[in-house]
């Protein structure tokens, strides 16, 4: 009798953990075939490189730009043929700051729209901004000009949003590390 019942306690178990774990997190929140990866996310280093830090010069009031590379995939790995309807249209972006380190202030969030379409199996990049120009002229950015080294560290969150072709809602997100400073000019070249 003692065994029937550890056997029995043992296939609860088994059945028990198998349907706590066959639900699939991306599909949590919407009934869309299609999910977004993020491939990348790059900013400017003080050279105009890429790289996993976006430098923000605020003696300047122009917006400073990131890179995403995004792909649009299908939750079944091998669909039956790819239909256009698995296409993501992104729709709008939000930038969430975090400080990060010794900062405690950060700037304003904000949010963008776009209209682009992300066709299955392929990856397009969009470029946006990281911060607006605006921002410089606020606090806390405006307080650092004139003021390097001092500087402000962040995390930012990129909240891409939009829909596939049958209108069911797909997000994604990712982060980029933001410093702001007022950088120092680069030396200009000597002449021969």
């Amino acid at each position: 009798m003692n065994k029937i019942s550890l056997v029995f306690k043992i296939i609860s178990l088994l059945l028990l953990s198998f349907l706590l774990f066959s639900c699939n997190p991306l599909e949590n929140d919407s009934n869309s075939a299609s999910w977004i990866e993020i491939v990348s996310i790059l900013g400017k280093d003080l050279d105009g490189k890429d790289g996993n830090t976006a430098f923000s010069d605020v003696s300047n009031n122009l917006p400073d730009t990131i890179k995403a590379n995004l792909r649009a995939n299908t939750l079944n790995p091998d669909p039956d043929g790819t239909s256009p309807y698995y296409d993501i249209t992104l729709t709008g972006y939000k930038v969430t700051y975090t400080p990060t380190g010794s900062s405690t202030e950060v700037p304003s969030n904000f949010e963008g729209s776009l209209e682009i379409l992300l066709p299955v199996g392929s990856t397009i990049t969009v470029y946006l901004p990281i911060v607006q120009g605006s921002a410089k002229i606020e606090p806390p950015l405006a307080a650092l000009v004139g003021n390097f080294p001092q500087d402000i560290r962040c995390k930012a969150r990129i909240d891409f949003y939009g829909h596939d072709q049958v209108n069911h809602n797909v997000t994604k997100f990712g982060f980029i590390d933001v410093t702001f400073s007022d950088f120092p000019d680069p030396e200009p070249e000597p002449t021969p």
